[in-house]
């Protein structure tokens, strides 16, 4: 058996929020190298050109992808699956709470409304199959993975542990003190990093961070933690001062209080921040 390889891909891009202001943005996705080649998750639709290059240096191509894992259905995530997918003729694997969005981005684009999203994702996906919690799939010999429910990000948002190697990926599910909070689902958020605190994981893949090891895994969920229920406070404090929270001044207030630009208020940030109240 081919000893199993991780390689993971840091993939920058740009949100428009604004004609005149363009928000830098990183994600990881992820390479996993056995006797296959498989990916956790697939970057924006640009990302194609760089995941190309990449697979071209360990001496493959897109048609030797077998199967796409996905995390959550978001455009960052799914970007380049279609394309992938087309050439591959790979398999995709998907949380059945997250499948709506991947089958229909245009559905996801009019529910969950991210500036320039059609320049995020190359169309719709094809899910063969449908990933539940406590699910062991048997990737390759020696090489299985546990699908392990982690919503609060979104609300069908996965990880999944490769036991065997004990390492974790984990998508958007620990939000890095300082980033932009986009979660739907605060207890659950919480309730997510409490369980991949309990699990630990030797190595801790996450699409908003460089890999993290052993005792880095549980300082990093000790401060996400503590940022979201910062997070809380401040929306709460601030909703005083506001008859009506779904607004963008709403929004900008909060902001303020965090220390954060104003000029960063859009819908997901309302929506983020009312599920604090």
């Amino acid at each position: 058996m081919k000893t199993l390889k991780i390689h993971p891909l840091k993939i920058n891009f740009e949100i428009a929020v604004s004609p005149v202001l363009k928000l830098p943005r990183f994600v990881y996705l992820f390479v996993i190298e056995g006797t296959n080649i498989h990916f956790i998750d697939t970057g924006v639709a640009s990302a194609i050109i760089q995941i190309e290059f990449f697979l071209k240096t360990i001496n493959q191509n897109i048609t030797s992808v077998k199967n796409i894992f996905l995390t959550h259905s978001h455009p960052d995530h799914i970007g380049t699956a279609k394309l992938i997918q087309q050439e591959s003729h790979c398999s995709v694997y998907a949380p059945k709470d997250e499948i709506e969005w991947i089958i229909n981005p245009e559905l996801q684009s009019q529910q969950r409304p991210v500036p320039g999203f059609n320049n995020l994702v190359s169309g719709p996906v094809t899910v063969n199959h449908i990933l539940n919690n406590g699910q062991i799939i048997q990737l390759e010999k020696n090489i299985s993975v546990k699908i392990i429910s982690t919503p609060g990000h979104s609300a069908g948002s996965t990880s999944f542990y490769f036991k065997e190697q004990n390492v974790l990926f984990c998508g958007d599910s620990i939000l890095l003190p300082g980033e932009l909070p986009i979660f739907e689902n605060i207890k659950d958020y919480l309730n997510s990093l409490d369980k991949i605190k309990v699990l630990n994981p030797h190595v801790l893949y996450s699409s908003w961070d460089e890999p993290r090891y052993e005792n880095e895994i549980t300082e990093i969920i000790d401060k996400s933690r503590a940022y979201i229920l910062g997070i809380q406070k401040a929306a709460i404090k601030v909703s005083k001062n506001f008859e009506e929270t779904n607004s963008i001044d709403f929004c900008k207030a909060v902001l303020s209080e965090l220390g954060q630009n104003e000029s960063l208020a859009n819908p997901l940030l309302i929506k983020s921040f009312r599920a604090c109240l």
